[in-house]
């Protein structure tokens, strides 16, 4: 459309004259709608005036590829007499971005930096703008959108033939279906990915990043799944647990000295303190550490508590000032929607009392309006509500986006939503209603839990009292020694615990029979003659 290869180079050439580090800057622009070349023109102008950029030396492309028309424009760093301006570049491009939406109606799309376009517009006296931007601020930070890969890598993946949004959508299905970090790469592995640790690790200790066969970057994989830096180490750590090898403790043969109880089978022993020194054999070690072992399994059995259960109760003021905090941005958006369609519909009302303004058509477009912003009130009703189900624990998914277009048939839906959550609207809207709902969805979550807990410890009952009498067996089974009729006893009793393989009685070897000859026959006794 405009501009050269030469113009690139000289450009080029009058950075390096003038010292600069950079010589060009490079915006694309690629619509989701579609854009004719004129307006795809005419935004690259607008971009030119936001920097203070010469429109005439400018290199702008328009090509297509797959199918979608986008732009490609260059802009000079050296201005004849300046630099190009950069402040605050990536704001002001989204701001430009959701202007020419509006413009040319288009669906607005959601940015990081919503909030700090609508106070530029606000500071501009460009209110109707403002407004139309605010609706796609979330209410928390978290919800903010967050991209999963940067430019650079997606043209770096494009060069080497790989398709990032589709990876990005196989990778976030993959970790939806997966338990844990095991299962993750197993199944990364089936589509000839692997996730590793990244090469700088000392200025981000623990990310990982994810990337195929042929060692093309996918991207960051806290970013590709949106899972927390926090919450991705908790998991490593359980992974790394999982996965350590356990350590068995290497025997040395022989009979080992220990110093033990009192041999009540050596009676002809002095023990004057009471205690004495035995030998102990391999198989007698092998055997109290199996026991030992599994007195440790069943007293995990025995003491383990529903999933819910915690030493301290539920802190009612704590959980309702969290939730008030965290619902208080909500109640601000409510009330500036209400107010709102109060003020349009005082305006309706106003130019429906005077008869030149309903000749005029004042009245009609005033109804227009009042109407437009009844429908976004009951939008944003309900989205306040799915919100505060959401952050109550009654939701499991946050609340949807607020739609930038309603029309009338959207109506209806919302009107029977607000009329089944009517008394989650009325609460919302009014604080004193407000809390009196919160307190009584704490009580009702206390009395769910407590019956999670009792239904749980029901269940589980005869498992623990099995574990408690299997406990007392074993122990009495250390107390014993292995050549007593009641370890044998007690080692029958508690076979479907104790490995055979170490718990087997030795076999008994035949005795040698002696062949008594008649030199060996023994001499029989007898008295002596008087």
């Amino acid at each position: 459309m405009s501009g050269s290869d030469w113009l690139l180079r000289d450009a080029m050439r009058e950075a390096r004259r003038e010292g600069l580090t950079y010589g060009l800057r490079h915006i694309a622009f690629n619509p989701a709608q579609f854009m004719t070349d004129t307006q795809l023109s005419e935004f690259a102008q607008t971009i030119c005036r936001e920097f203070h950029a010469d429109p005439e030396h400018i290199t702008f492309v328009i090509h297509q590829k797959d199918g979608s028309t986008h732009g490609h424009l260059l802009l000079p760093e050296w201005q004849q007499d300046h630099i190009l301006d950069s402040r605050f570049s990536w704001i002001r491009l989204e701001k430009l971005a959701r202007l020419e939406e509006i413009r040319l109606g288009h669906a607005l799309v959601a940015g990081r930096h919503d909030r700090s376009i609508v106070k530029a517009l606000e500071q501009e006296g460009r209110d109707r703008e403002a407004e139309q931007i605010k609706a796609l601020i979330p209410a928390t930070a978290q919800e903010k959108p967050r991209s999963a890969y940067s430019a650079q890598a997606r043209r770096m993946a494009e060069r080497q033939g790989a398709d990032l949004p589709a990876l990005k959508k196989l990778i976030c299905a993959l970790w939806a279906q997966s338990d844990g970090l095991k299962s993750f790469r197993a199944a990364l592995a089936e589509h000839d990915l692997l996730m590793r640790e990244g090469d700088r690790t000392e200025t981000r200790p623990g990310a990982h990043i994810i990337e195929d066969r042929k060692g093309t970057l996918i991207g960051s994989f806290t970013r590709l799944t949106k899972v927390r830096m926090a919450e991705f180490r908790t998991l490593l750590a359980q992974e790394k647990q999982q996965t350590a090898p356990q350590i068995k403790p290497v025997l040395p043969p022989g009979r080992i000295p220990v110093r033990g109880m009192k041999d009540s089978l050596n009676k002809t022993a002095p023990a004057p303190t009471g205690r004495i020194h035995r030998t102990m054999s391999l198989d007698e070690i092998r055997q109290r550490a199996c026991i030992v072992g599994i007195i440790r399994e069943k007293t995990v059995i025995l003491t383990r508590q529903a999933p819910e259960s915690s030493p301290l109760p539920l802190n009612r003021t704590h959980s309702l000032t969290q939730w008030r905090n965290e619902l208080r941005g909500y109640q601000k958006q409510l009330r500036r929607y209400r107010k709102r369609y109060s003020t349009a519909k005082k305006e309706w009302q106003k130019a429906q009392a005077s008869w030149w303004r309903r000749l005029s058509g004042i009245s009609r477009r005033r109804k227009q309006v009042m109407e437009e912003k009844f429908l976004q009130l009951l939008d944003m009703i309900r989205y306040v509500v799915q919100a505060l189900l959401h952050i109550t624990g009654l939701r499991a998914i946050p609340p949807e986006p607020l739609r930038t277009i309603l029309t009338p048939q959207d109506k209806p839906a919302l009107e029977r939503f607000i009329k089944e959550y009517d008394d989650e609207f009325t609460a919302m809207a009014q604080p004193v209603k407000l809390s009196l709902w919160l307190n009584q969805r704490f009580d009702r979550m206390v009395r769910a839990r407590d019956e999670r807990i009792r239904r749980w410890d029901k269940v589980h009952q005869p498992e623990k009292e099995q574990a408690g009498r299997e406990i007392t067996q074993l122990r009495a089974l250390l107390k014993t020694r292995p050549d007593t009729p009641e370890h044998r006893e007690l080692v029958h009793q508690l076979t479907h615990l104790l490995p055979a393989e170490i718990f087997r009685p030795p076999e008994l070897k035949p005795e040698p029979k002696q062949e008594i000859t008649r030199k060996d026959t023994p001499k029989q006794w007898k008295p002596p003659s008087m």
